[in-house]
């Protein structure tokens, strides 16, 4: 597809903007086009980048010295994986934890993988989680009286729990 304002570069950038709740303007353009009308066009970064960008700041806002924490496997400092955005090992995560966690949970609202499952179909995960969702919507339908709707909830649960008993 090419750039609809000037019709000669391929469109890379692709714009959605919701003008009202019926409608919305969709724009392609090329990255040139974008930056000549003004939107702001995100860069790609290496996941290196990303890390180390997560950990700046982190200590600063805070105005301490960075921590003497070192990783018991690799010996990689804090200091280190600030300066690099790189981890050493697969210990650094359970090491830097407490120090990385906020930043991570800022970041993506979270600090466990939600998404698609390598190599695998992801049954097991998407049925936990729809037991996860279902006992929330449970405890909250008791908290708030709603026995008829408890009563189908604690009903699925079972369904799932034990497929064969219906």
């Amino acid at each position: 597809m090419d750039c609809e304002n000037c019709g000669k570069a391929p469109a890379k950038v692709h714009m959605t903007e919701i003008v009202n709740a019926n409608e919305k303007i969709v724009r392609h353009l090329c990255q040139e086009c974008a930056e000549k009308l003004g939107y702001a066009v995100k860069q790609h970064h290496s996941i290196s980048e990303l890390l180390a960008g997560l950990t700046q700041g982190l200590l600063s806002s805070r105005h301490e010295d960075v921590p003497d924490v070192k990783c018991p496997s690799c010996g990689l400092t804090f200091a280190q994986f600030q300066t690099t955005g790189r981890f050493g090992c697969a210990q650094d995560y359970e090491a830097f934890g407490e120090l990385i966690r906020p930043r991570i949970e800022r970041f993506h609202d979270a600090t466990q993988h939600v998404g698609k499952v390598p190599g695998g179909n992801g049954s097991g995960l998407a049925r936990a989680g729809r037991l996860r969702a279902l006992r929330a919507q449970l405890s909250d339908a008791v908290e708030h009286e709603a026995y008829e709707r408890a009563a189908g909830i604690r009903d699925e649960i079972r369904s799932i729990e034990e497929p064969g008993r219906d």
